[in-house]
């Protein structure tokens, strides 16, 4: 009797022996099955390695020279967009995501600016999500096929493609490992204080718990919203308490990364929450039912998927995605109750808690990106719900114990959807390839963005095209006029093409939609100098000065102007306020040479420091 399988066993090798698909004999490791769909995966957007930077990369990487003399302690004082090269740090943004800059830092050492090292790493890291979305899958139903077809379907799906051919959607990628290995590492504790209980020995679960709190804290040092995963973990602790043996050290390790994270990111580095999220819920609710909507249609169908999405009437009033929100929030949490609220197996009943489980992740992983949408590439914020999607449908699919003949159907269908995931995304994955085929892509596709316009008149412009790039930057002024990015680059290819009219128009709506910037008032005396209006111009360099005193640039333009003008002395005295501010600031200085040497002072020319 000591040799004779339990009821259970043969249960889970019967699963295994008919999801392996060879008959009797004995089925495939997991392992593989799951390291085979990764490769896939891995094959899917192997191409991407020869795309360029694009989009966010120049901030992040290409033109982050600060990453070449910082070090990784550095790294965890500053906020994500942190780039003094640039002349600002984008006002952090509300973002702190020190582990993913701490990827860039790692590869701007080993690769530089080269951009094939950077989209290699994307590639490996989304198909090691694959493996771990697989293993995390067959953990949680004992399915090989379930668990292999989960991790293939977020591996190559389409809507999610930026995901691996953006690079600075890094973040997305390093958040969704750590939190696939935290949530294994807490079915794998449980599974361990479990079977203490049932021996009545000592749980050997230090290893899991240390991997379960290591792996959160990381996902939060990747993407602050990682935090919602505290929800899902708590809840699942009390759910399933009764097989944690020391529940309350669990519930210690749940919170305990999420302290850290506070005291690294309010008390070091000192970058602040913002709350857009919770006036947005409060204020607008419609939309973010309809953002629901949306994303939840392009997780099931993404083959209409677009790589932005316009602010429009289908997001900010009634309109079929509110339909589809309310359909996605409420149907789901319907067959959840149902399942639940039957006594049949009420305490232990594993698809309707797998059910609810499922439903809980998809919608607090949504939650928090709700005002994303339109900010970035469209997909991206589906990349962390897949997994809940995912465990919502297993379950109940599982739950619905179909007849086999259907069962056999919805396998095929389920092939033939995979397939035709991968053919989508190989067919999408180009639109990334560079600067100018991505904003162009924009602009196919939702030619009602002024965003989309404005990168693409950027792109045009940097590639020569002017008067394209022009009539561009116009149809973005003329989508949104209080859209400042347009006016300013249309004002500088209106410079460039000697349109001294229409450049100080543009600068002066530039100023207008900013009163309060200096380099507003700067470019736009810059404009008005080179349209010949210099005492207009250095009305305008003194507004700057007013704002910020210490900008040299204002400093010397403003000499520049005086110079022009004949006002040497006044001339003299900027210059050299610009160099006490900034001691090897070239330019000033030969200004300063020239305007001595103007005012018939050789001496004082030769004197100014070299």
């Amino acid at each position: 009797m000591a040799n004779q399988e339990s009821p259970e066993t043969r249960r889970k090798s019967s699963i295994a022996v008919r999801d392996s698909g060879v008959g009797k004999r004995p089925a495939v490791s997991p392992l593989l099955v799951f390291a085979g769909a990764a490769l896939v995966a891995l094959l899917v957007y192997l191409p991407t390695v020869k795309y360029d930077f694009v989009w966010d990369d120049a901030v992040l990487i290409q033109k982050n020279s600060f990453l070449d003399r910082t070090n990784p302690v550095e790294l965890f004082t500053k906020g994500f967009w942190y780039n003094p090269q640039l002349g600002s740090d984008q006002g952090d943004m509300a973002y702190y995501r020190p582990l993913t800059n701490l990827s860039f830092f790692l590869e701007r050492k080993e690769w530089g600016i080269r951009p094939a090292g950077y989209h290699l790493t994307n590639v490996v890291i989304n198909a090691v999500v694959v493996f771990l979305l697989g293993l995390l899958l067959f953990e949680l139903f004992g399915s090989v096929g379930l668990a292999a077809l989960g991790g293939l379907l977020v591996g190559v799906h389409p809507a999610m493609n930026c995901v691996v051919t953006f690079i600075s959607n890094r973040t997305y990628l390093l958040a969704m490992v750590f939190l696939l290995l935290s949530f294994y590492a807490l079915l794998r504790g449980e599974a361990r204080s479990h079977k203490a209980q049932a021996t009545s020995r000592k749980p050997q679960e230090g290893t899991w718990r240390l991997l379960f709190a290591g792996s959160f804290l990381l996902s939060l040092l990747a993407l602050e919203a990682s935090l919602v995963f505290v929800i899902v973990a708590l809840g699942w602790l009390f759910i399933r308490r009764a097989s944690f043996r020391n529940l309350r050290v669990w519930v210690v390790l749940t919170v305990l990364p999420v302290v850290i994270y506070f005291v690294l990111r309010l008390g070091i580095a000192h970058v602040a929450f913002a709350s857009s999220v919770v006036r947005w819920a409060i204020a607008d609710p419609l939309k973010v039912i309809n953002t629901f909507g949306q994303q939840m249609q392009l997780m099931l169908f993404p083959f209409n998927h677009k790589v932005i999405y316009a602010v429009g009437d289908a997001f900010t009033g009634f309109s079929i995605y509110t339909l589809l929100g309310f359909a996605f929030l409420g149907l789901p949490l319907y067959a959840v109750i149902r399942l639940r609220s039957r006594k049949l197996q009420a305490a232990n009943d594993k698809q309707s808690w797998l059910a609810a489980l499922g439903y809980a992740w998809m919608v607090l992983f949504l939650l928090p990106f709700a005002h994303l949408v339109f900010l970035g590439p469209a997909g991206r914020i589906l990349y962390l719900t897949a997994p809940g999607v995912l465990i919502l449908v297993w379950a109940l699919f599982r739950r619905a114990r179909l007849a086999a003949n259907v069962r056999r159907v919805a396998w095929v269908a389920a092939g033939i959807y995979s397939a035709a995931f991968a053919v989508q995304t190989l067919r999408r994955n180009p639109i990334w390839q560079n600067e100018f085929s991505l904003s162009q892509a924009m602009v196919r596709e939702a030619p009602e963005s002024a965003g989309g316009h404005l990168n693409f008149g950027t792109a045009l412009s940097e590639a020569g095209r002017k008067a394209e790039a022009i009539d561009q930057f116009r149809a973005a002024v003329d989508l949104n006029p209080d859209y400042i990015g347009p006016h300013e680059q249309l004002a500088f290819a209106l410079l460039d093409q000697d349109d001294m009219p229409g450049a100080v128009l543009e600068m002066r709506e530039v100023v207008r939609l900013q009163p309060g910037s200096a380099d507003a008032h700067n470019n736009l005396a810059l404009a008005l100098k080179r349209s010949g209006q210099l005492d207009s111009a250095i009305a305008e360099y003194q507004a700057a000065l007013r704002l910020d005193p210490n900008s040299e640039l204002a400093l010397n333009n403003l000499g520049s102007a005086f110079l022009a003008r004949g006002d040497l002395q006044k001339a003299v005295a900027a210059f050299r306020a610009a160099l006490r501010i900034r001691p090897d600031f070239d330019a000033a200085r030969k200004n300063l040479v020239r305007a001595y040497q103007e005012a018939g002072m050789p001496d004082s020319a030769a004197a100014v420091p070299k």
